[in-house]
C-alpha cells in the first residue's frame, strides 16, 4: 500500500491518535483491572481484530483518497466506530462497577458512526457515477483498474490485447492504430523524467479526445500507443491517423517555469484487423512500419 497520501490528512491522523488515547485513559481511570484468569482471550482476539481492521480501513481511505466531503465523512464514521470497538475491547481488561455511563459511551458512538458512514456511502455512490461517466471513453466494456498505466491513465498493453482477442471472438472487424512520438528521449534528457511523464499524460488525453466511446486506447510501450477501433472503415482510419499526427504537432507543451512552448511530432501506422488474423503478426508489421518511419524522420 502506498502511504504517501497520508501526508494530506495529518489532522485526521492526529485526531485518531487522540481518540485512541482518550478511550484508553478513560477505561484506565474509570475501571478496575481484571485478573488474568478473568480475561477471555478468545474475546480479546475477536474484538482486537475488529479494532485492527477498522484502523486498517481508516488508513486505507486516508492513503487513497484526496481531502473532501466524502473523505471527511468516511473518516468521521470510522473513528466513531473505532471508539466503540476499542471500548468494547477494553471491557475485556477492565470492569466499571462505579461508572455505568461507560456502557452508553460504548454503544452511542458506534450507532452515530454507522449513520455517518451511510451518508458517506451515498456521497461515494454519487462520486462513482460521475467517475463512471468520465471513464466510459477509457474503459471500453470492462473495468480492471489494476491494469491501468499510472502515467497516462490508459490501460496497459496486456489488457488491450485481451480486448482485441475478445473483439475477434465476437467476429468484429476493427481498425488497429499505433502512434509513436518522434525523438521523445530528448524531452526526458533535457527536462527530466517527471516532465516526460507529464507530456505522455497529456498525449494520452489528446488521444482519448479523438476516439469514439467504444474505442480503446492503451500505452503499448514507452512512448508508443495502441488504439483498437471496432467497426471502422479504412478511410476513417486514414483520416484519424492524420488528425492525431496534426493534433500532436499543435500541442504547446511548457516545462517548469519556461514560457516558451515545446512542439513535438508523432508518426502512426495502421491496419485493418479481421477476426481470423494473427494479432502478433499484425503488431509486428505495424511496429516495423513505425521503426522504418523513425529512421526516415531521423535522416
Amino acid at each position: 500500500m502506498n502511504l504517501t497520501g497520508l501526508n494530506l490528512h495529518t489532522g485526521w491522523l492526529i485526531g485518531t491518535s487522540s481518540l485512541i488515547a482518550v478511550a484508553v485513559n478513560m477505561a484506565a481511570y474509570a475501571g478496575q483491572a481484571k485478573t488474568a484468569r478473568a480475561i477471555s482471550w478468545l474475546d480479546v482476539c475477536g474484538e482486537g481484530s475488529i479494532v485492527m481492521l477498522t484502523l486498517l480501513w481508516l488508513v486505507a481511505i486516508l492513503a487513497s483518497r484526496p481531502a473532501g466531503h466524502v473523505t471527511h465523512l468516511l473518516s468521521a464514521g470510522l473513528n466513531c466506530f473505532l471508539f466503540t470497538a476499542l471500548l468494547d475491547l477494553l471491557d475485556e481488561f477492565f470492569t466499571y462497577p462505579h461508572a455505568p455511563w461507560i456502557s452508553m459511551m460504548e454503544s452511542l458512538p458506534g450507532a452515530v458512526g454507522m449513520v455517518i458512514m451511510s451518508v458517506a456511502l451515498l456521497g461515494w455512490h454519487r462520486e462513482q457515477l460521475a467517475l463512471n461517466r468520465q471513464l466510459q471513453g477509457v474503459e471500453w466494456f470492462y473495468r480492471s483498474h489494476e491494469k491501468i498505466d499510472p502515467i497516462t491513465q490508459l490501460y496497459r498493453g496486456d489488457y488491450w490485447r485481451a480486448r482485441v482477442h475478445e473483439c475477434q471472438r465476437q467476429q468484429w472487424a476493427a481498425g488497429v492504430l499505433l502512434l509513436d512520438l518522434n525523438n521523445f528521449r530528448q524531452i526526458n534528457h533535457r527536462y527530466g523524467q517527471a516532465e516526460g511523464d507529464r507530456f505522455l499524460k497529456e498525449i494520452g488525453r489528446l488521444i482519448r479526445m479523438h476516439l469514439r466511446p467504444h474505442d480503446l486506447a492503451c500505452r503499448y510501450a514507452g512512448d508508443r500507443f495502441a488504439v483498437l477501433l471496432p467497426q471502422m472503415s479504412e478511410i476513417d482510419l486514414v483520416n484519424l491517423c492524420s488528425q492525431l499526427e496534426a493534433s500532436v504537432q499543435q500541442v504547446a507543451f511548457k516545462t517548469g517555469q519556461q514560457t516558451t512552448a515545446i512542439f513535438h511530432s508523432a508518426r502512426t501506422a495502421r491496419a485493418l484487423l479481421t477476426p481470423e488474423q494473427s494479432l502478433d503478426a499484425l503488431l509486428c508489421s505495424l511496429n516495423a512500419q513505425l521503426d522504418g518511419n523513425a529512421h526516415q524522420a531521423a535522416g
